[in-house]
């Protein structure tokens, strides 16, 4: 069994990778995505619910695309928990983006699995995509609503 430890958000080496990583989303804007060469690999394989994205030029324009829309950005994590080699964060994350809920701020939980040596090798960002997008766009936000509604 692998020996894991759960850390506090303060207990993080501020020189490790993991708080890096942290740093990075913590601070993301469009001016933050040219130190991706620095935290992730070259092959870096990226996997959201949306994406998955093989290479360092990939996440970049990913990245890119994402800040050129955004409208405001918050991230806070609640929990980490780190072992040799990998690390789980969860995370809430708040954010405005012109084309959904008009622009409003819109809380999204999640929690991203970091796989690293020196540098982050593997990413996997897990969260409900129907609270972060499909909730709302308007037609999508209204049968999802009704659609979630119904199942309870």
């Amino acid at each position: 069994m692998t020996n894991v430890a759960k850390l506090n958000i303060s207990a993080v080496s501020e020189k490790g990778i993991v708080a890096k990583i942290m740093d990075f989303y913590s601070e993301f804007s469009k001016e933050s995505i040219s130190s991706i060469d620095e935290l992730y690999t070259k092959d870096i394989e990226f996997i959201d619910p949306v994406h998955t994205l093989i290479g360092s030029l990939a996440l970049k324009a990913y990245f890119k695309r994402m800040a050129s829309n955004m409208l405001h950005y918050e991230m806070r994590y609640l929990d980490i928990v780190e072992s040799e080699g990998s690390a789980h964060l969860s995370w809430e994350m708040t954010f405005a983006h012109k084309s959904l809920n008009g622009g409003q701020a819109i809380l999204v939980r999640g929690m991203s699995l970091i796989k690293f040596t020196s540098k982050v090798y593997y990413h996997e960002d897990s969260y409900d995509l129907g609270a972060l997008v499909y909730e709302h766009v308007p037609l999508f936000g209204k049968i999802t609503k009704f659609l979630k509604s119904r199942m309870q």
